[in-house]
């Protein structure tokens, strides 16, 4: 039913339903009662026999409202609110049997069952009005929701049965009813009562419907309202009369006829015209929106010929709505147009369907259109035909084609350039990699595990400081990028080295990083050629032993920590002796031999800490950190120089014996670099050659320079003999 007034308040709500016709027309017939019952008990008509035409008709148009109202109730029997419309419809099936029988049954009408009569007129007349007015007092009270169809039948069934038995009552037992017409006097005193009976509860009945419908905002409750009203009027004009063509009688029948076709109204309106008004505004609103959606839209009945389309449509194959109506495909666009259907032997599809296909615009060109075809059903799942939607895809396809290919492109690139991608979702956990990521460490991405904790397995112990320290700022806000250089784990044992960078992608509100993104790149072999660029240019390419230049880096790397902890490192600085006679006699390959042979001789006997370099041709250097004292570092020397003079080099399958003179020097914390500390070791190396050679001498410090010449003991008698 349609709302009256919804969202006003109920004081306003009444005194708007008051100006509304059912109210007004209630107040004309009150009106018009006032001034009617005071009239004379004028006799309309000479004889009651001129009546009974002009009666029959009113009660026949009323037999007839009954009827219809019966119908529409009945037909709206399955609508999801029916109750109140099925619960009228049986009311007034019984009240328009029962005003049927008293049509047959007044003066005038031949013989029904039993001779007609006042009396026998008068009873089918009250059943009929209690019936009615039993219909309007429950109305108010009932929920609107759909009856079950026992419940149905059961209502039918009992009030079938309530008519049959007050007819059986009144054609076959007449004397058990009490008596409420006198033929020459009228109507008895208990019949008055009765109307009067009657009138009250039809007047509660429109108080109640009256209540009900302004408090419900129904507007057909206020017809019934009206209605019922109207019937408690003509109650009282059946009090008045005296004769059956008098004016109260004609006034009464008046006013039931009024009544008649207020509940037809309130019926017909609430449940046919409102719900066909509702309808035809859901139906514009959704024919606007249809018409509003870009895609195009079509529906089809069972046999595929089209029953309407939205405007997109009729723009796509320039066809109207109209023109396109009870039309197939075949017969507008010919026999080679394909039907949804067609494959499985149907005109429109039994199931959903969805496919791609070309379509010929008006202006000659090829659209590319994603099509949905969705059969649609009645209640009883009886297929209706079916909807089609299509969506015009040629652009969308267009750009992912050029999406694709540029993530082909992308891919290519990637690969050729050997880069792996990660893509980390912080907050959980989870970490995707690529094919390549993977394949960088020997595996496939189904070895892999897509998390991070997959990752951390992989990376060297030894790499994580580095890693947080650079990773860490980042996360945090402090950085615009994450680089990283780190090692990971092959999966046959060996470690790989990967360059990786990456940046964070989003953020929460309060900066808290929530995905990252990054390339991983095998760098194992730039990192090897770094490391042998790193030996050529630390190394001596002859004997594989450090160089001038990366052995004063350490050194005075080792002279900055006996000045940090006063500890004590010595230097010994090597020179072979007469090395000159060795090439010119032996030949210059005897001579690299000879220093081959001297490098693993004395790596083999040195420190896993001490450092051994090559200073230039036949002048050598050895670190000696963390030694005890000069004397510790003198011995070092001694000994070195024993191991060389009894390890002569093979040259030519033969020994070529040499020995080496030794200078050896302290690290001073006071030396300002390792230009002094060899300048020391030098002069140390010098006064071994002169004193003969094949010795070790160690050097004198500022300090014994500085004393006299017989407190200090000379370099020859420091070495041992």
């Amino acid at each position: 039913m349609k709302s009256l007034l919804p969202g006003v308040p109920l004081s306003r709500s009444l005194l708007q339903a008051l100006k509304l016709a059912p109210a007004r027309w209630a107040l004309f017939l009150s009106v018009l009662f006032a001034f009617g019952s005071v009239l004379p008990a004028w006799q309309v008509f000479s004889a009651p026999d001129h009546y009974l035409a002009l009666h029959t008709a009113l009660e026949v148009f009323s037999i007839t409202v009954s009827a219809m109202v019966f119908g529409l109730g009945w037909s709206l029997r399955r609508t999801p609110q029916s109750g109140p419309f099925v619960w009228l419809g049986i009311i007034f099936l019984a009240v328009g049997l029962s005003d049927f029988l008293h049509v047959l049954s007044y003066a005038g009408m031949p013989v029904f069952i039993t001779p007609s009569g006042a009396e026998k007129a008068i009873n089918f007349w009250l059943v009929a009005r209690s019936f009615a007015v039993l219909g309007l007092l429950v109305l108010p009270f009932l929920g609107c929701t759909r009856w079950s169809v026992t419940r149905l039948r059961l209502s039918l069934l009992a009030v079938l049965a309530a008519v049959t038995l007050m007819a059986w009552v009144i054609l076959f037992q007449p004397h058990a009813l009490p008596q409420t017409f006198v033929p020459g006097q009228g109507i008895t005193a208990l019949k008055i009562r009765i109307e009067y009976v009657l009138a009250a509860a039809y007047a509660v009945a429109a108080l109640l419907l009256f209540a009900r419908g302004v408090r419900d905002g129904v507007r057909a409750l206020t017809w019934l309202a009206a209605a019922a009203w109207t019937m408690a009027l003509a109650e009282l004009y059946f009090t008045l009369y005296v004769d059956v063509s008098d004016v109260f009688n004609v006034l009464g029948h008046g006013n039931k006829l009024a009544a008649s076709v207020m509940i037809y109204k309130a019926v017909f309106s609430a449940g046919v015209r409102e719900p066909h008004a509702a309808l035809a505004q859901e139906r514009a609103l959704l024919r606007a929106m249809i018409d509003s959606v870009p895609d195009l839209i079509a529906f089809k009945d069972t046999r595929g010929a089209y029953l309407g389309c939205n405007k997109a449509f009729s723009r796509c194959y320039d066809l109207s709505e109209e023109s396109l109506i009870g039309h197939t495909d075949t017969e507008l666009f010919g026999p080679g147009m394909q039907q949804s259907g067609e494959a499985g032997g149907a005109a429109v599809a039994r199931k959903p369907e969805r496919h791609e296909e070309w379509i010929e615009g008006p202006d000659g060109n090829m659209r590319l259109f994603d099509t949905l075809h969705i059969p649609f059903h009645d209640e009883a799942g009886a297929l209706l035909g079916e909807i089609g939607i299509s969506r015009d895809f040629t652009e969308r396809r267009r750009v992912r084609e050029q999406i694709a290919e540029r993530e082909q492109r992308l891919l290519m690139a990637l690969q050729g350039a050997s880069l792996g991608i990660w893509d980390w979702d912080i907050g959980t956990g989870r970490m995707s990699f690529s094919p390549l990521w993977a394949e960088m460490l020997g595996r496939t991405l189904d070895e892999v595990a897509q998390d991070v904790s997959s990752w951390e397995a992989l990376v060297h112990p030894e790499d994580w400081g580095h890693i947080q320290a650079t990773l860490g700022p980042h996360l945090r806000g402090e950085t615009k990028s994450y680089t990283a250089e780190y090692r990971m784990r092959h999966s046959d044992g060996h470690w790989v080295w990967v360059q990786d960078a990456g940046r964070v992608l989003e953020r929460d509100e309060e900066g808290k990083a929530l995905r990252a993104i990054g390339l991983h790149q095998d760098i194992s072999s730039r990192k090897a050629m770094e490391e042998s660029l790193l030996q050529l240019a630390t190394s001596d390419p002859l004997t594989g032993l450090w160089n001038r230049r990366y052995f004063t880096e350490m050194a005075n790397g080792e002279l900055g920590r006996v000045r940090r902890h006063g500890s004590n490192a010595g230097f010994l600085l090597i020179d072979l002796d007469h090395f000159k006679r060795v090439n010119d006699t032996w030949g210059h390959a005897a001579g690299d031999e000879v220093l081959r042979h001297f490098s693993g001789l004395v790596s083999g006997h040195l420190r896993e800490v001490d450092v051994f370099a090559r200073l230039g041709g036949e002048e050598f250097g050895v670190l000696l950190p963390c030694i005890d004292d000069a004397a510790g570092a003198l011995r070092a020397a001694e000994r070195l120089r024993d191991l060389i003079a009894s390890n002569p080099a093979i040259v030519s399958n033969a020994p070529l014996p040499f020995s080496v003179s030794i200078g050896v020097a302290m690290l001073d914390a006071e030396d300002s670099g390792f230009d002094v500390i060899f300048t020391r070791a030098d002069e140390a190396l010098y006064e071994a050659k002169r004193s003969g050679r094949n010795r070790a001498v160690l050097a004198r410090t500022e300090k014994d320079r500085g004393c006299a010449p017989e407190d200090v003991q000379p370099l020859s008698e420091m070495a041992p003999r």
